[in-house]
């Protein structure tokens, strides 16, 4: 019955969805071909206006008109001529004639209206605008079609598909009795066979004569029965080795025990194995009268509640649990049990497996007394360590101390020699100024002599007193050539106070320098720091390398200068220190400003940092110099420095090219003051 019900519905929904597919498409094709005769005859009309109205020969387009409305299948409800004023100039009918059109119909191009509702008719159907341009004035084409042919079509087709829709249902539920027949005996055979064989009749023969999917069935009834009668064997030698099992565990000191919590009876024992009659030192018959509450001391009762009042269900009581127990002789023994779920008798039961842990015990608190022991070690050891540490700290502190001494130290005797340069050439000049003016009171006092002789008596003028005096005067302008020392002169004093200047700038820097532990956040020109630091240490690159700059206009950058001009100050010391001696190298300086932020490059053409040491060159004491001629702390400094200021340094080197720092500094850092 299931199957014809089955069958009768399928087929229904078969036939009802190719109906209606079939229906959709037929009307489609319907629709869409009387669109096409409405279009042609519209258009036909149309020409047939435009050439009436130049011939004048308005009778043709009228029989034309009533033409459209003769048709057979009288798809043409009205076909109508309007006048550019909207009167209805000609039509298939005269009662239309002076009918006016409203202007919301008067289309500029073609329209097709598909669902046009004709009050007359008093049914939907399909109205076709056309428009004529005749002269200089549109005229119109109204073509009205009816949908009833299409409809009478669809109804057709829909009665045509039940009918056969109807006959293919009865014959296919015909079949399917049939078919259920032919398949419904043999399986209520196999249920009958089924029946007999759960009574426990394995030797109940099936007999199955079907070759199709139902005779596999009972074949595989057949087979399933030899698999229950070789099952039973293999129950059997399985028991065997389930009491083998249980006889190991009770000579390996694991005592299992079933537990069943009944309404009226909680904790009672269902079964106990030789292990746990070993250990309570009660007998199995024993033990079989008694509940778990008997071999627990009472202390440990609100530790196995849930064991003595919860019914096994699932998970529920799947734990393991220590607690203290007590023998026949009532002494104390610790106990670890572990629970599972089964089923024994046909009801859940909790099965247990306990052991003996008083070894376990007393493992435990010797652990427990070297953890402790271990502990104090541990306090003592890391207060020795944070000793270390402070140590460690405070060396860490002199060292980086002694850096910068050592660099101030080094600085300071290329500032020595640098000061010397301007002092020496001042020197020598002012002992060429006092030369000059030995010269210039030598003469002056020549000038003197001359006056006098100029204020004798004039009967004096003609003494040769004068003309010697003059000639004295002319050979000592010759020996101190007068004329040198006027162009000269200025030149000395401008050197002079050109060497001065350069003194104080040299000194001014150094004070910065030596101060930058004393420095303060403000904002400042990075430029003016690679300035000022170069000349600090121009006596250390002057004679290895020669510094080009490309400095870019920099936005004032809120920093720390005098530390940044430390991070300079070993940045080039190290790439002077890694040119080669017997080679004057290069150093290039550039700057930029990208996005907020400010890009230092500082490259040499030095030997270059292998690949191996590469990451460890910002560690703290790390140096690649031979032993006392360098902490390795000036790199970590710079590094420490950049990154207080929220910025990156990063290297780009290759060995026997040279070495390029990167440093990227933010304009407005978020920095602490």
């Amino acid at each position: 019955h299931k199957i014809m019900l089955h069958v009768a519905v399928l087929v229904f929904l078969a036939v009802g969805i190719s109906t209606y597919l079939a229906v959709k498409e037929e009307s489609k094709v319907l629709t869409q071909g009387l669109i096409n005769t409405g279009k042609h005859m519209a258009m036909h009309i149309a020409l047939s206006t435009e050439s009436a109205f130049w011939s004048l020969n308005w009778i043709f387009v009228e029989k034309l008109l009533q033409e459209t409305s003769e048709c057979e299948r009288n798809e043409v409800i009205f076909a109508k001529v309007v006048k550019p004023n909207r009167e209805v100039y000609l039509a298939n009918d005269k009662k239309y004639y002076g009918e006016k059109i409203d202007s919301s119909m008067l289309f500029d191009q073609e329209t097709l209206l598909n669902n046009y509702f004709y009050k007359e008719k008093q049914e939907n159907g399909i109205l076709l605008v056309r428009p004529v341009t005749i002269g200089k004035e549109r005229w119109y084409v109204f073509l009205g079609l009816s949908r009833q042919s299409v409809n009478k079509a669809i109804n057709a087709s829909i009665i045509r598909n039940i009918v056969w829709g109807t006959l293919i249902l009865i014959l296919a539920i015909t079949c399917s009795f049939f078919l259920s027949k032919s398949i419904s005996k043999p399986i209520i055979d196999l249920a009958n066979f089924a029946k007999t064989i759960s009574s426990g009749n394995l030797n109940q023969k099936i007999v199955v004569n079907s070759k199709d999917e139902v005779g596999l069935l009972g074949h595989a009834f057949k087979k399933m029965i030899q698999n229950l009668k070789n099952a039973g064997g293999e129950l059997e030698e399985s028991e065997q080795r389930y009491k083998t099992l249980i006889s190991t565990a009770s000579k390996a000191g694991i005592g299992i025990v079933v537990i069943q919590n009944e309404e009226k009876l909680k904790g009672a024992f269902k079964y106990v194995n030789q292990g746990i009659a070993d250990l309570s030192g009660y007998s199995q018959e024993e033990l079989l009268n008694m509940t778990i509450k008997n071999l627990v001391h009472p202390d440990s009762y609100y530790e196995l509640s849930e064991l003595f009042t919860q019914k096994p269900s699932g998970n529920l009581l799947l734990n393991t649990y220590r607690f203290v127990g007590i023998n026949k002789k009532q002494d104390k023994i610790p106990i670890e049990i572990s629970t599972g779920v089964t089923e024994f008798e046909g009801k859940k039961a909790l099965v247990c497996y306990a052991r003996d842990i008083t070894k376990s015990v007393k493992a435990e608190e010797q652990l427990k007394n070297y953890s402790e022991n271990l502990e104090k070690m541990v306090e003592e050891r890391t207060a020795e360590l944070k000793k270390t540490l402070r140590n460690l700290q405070n060396t860490q502190s002199q060292l980086l101390q002694s850096e910068k001494l050592a660099s101030i130290g080094q600085l300071a005797a290329g500032v020595a020699h640098e000061i010397n340069n301007p002092v020496g050439f001042v020197k020598s000049n002012l002992g060429t100024m006092e030369e000059y003016r030995t010269d210039l009171t030598s003469l002056l006092e020549s000038y003197g002599i001359l006056e006098g002789v100029l204020n004798i008596e004039e009967k004096q003028n003609e003494d040769k007193s004068i003309q010697k005096v003059l000639k004295d005067i002319e050979e000592i302008k010759g020996d101190i050539d007068i004329d040198f020392i006027k162009d000269d002169y200025a030149k000395v004093i401008e050197e002079s106070l050109e060497g001065m200047d350069r003194v104080a700038k040299i000194v001014s820097d150094l004070k910065d320098f030596a101060h930058v532990d004393k420095a303060e956040l403000k904002h400042a020109d990075i430029n003016k720091g690679i300035e000022s630091t170069l000349n600090i240490v121009r006596y250390e690159l002057k004679y290895k390398a020669e510094v080009t700059k490309d400095l870019g206009k920099l936005p004032l950058v809120k920093c720390y200068s005098q530390r940044l001009n430390q991070v300079f100050t070993n940045i080039l010391v190290n790439a002077a220190h890694a040119i080669n001696k017997d080679k004057k190298g290069e150093i290039k300086i550039s700057t930029m400003s990208d996005n907020g932020h400010v890009e230092i490059k500082i490259s040499d053409t030095g030997s270059g940092i292998p690949p191996e040491v590469l990451p460890k060159i910002f560690d703290p004491f790390f140096t690649t110099k031979e032993v006392g001629k360098g902490t390795g702390l000036g790199l970590n400094m710079a590094y420490n420095i950049i990154k207080k200021h929220k910025g990156t340094i990063d290297v780009d080197s290759k060995v026997g090219e040279g070495t390029t720092f990167i440093i990227r500094l933010q304009t407005e850092p978020d920095l602490i003051v």
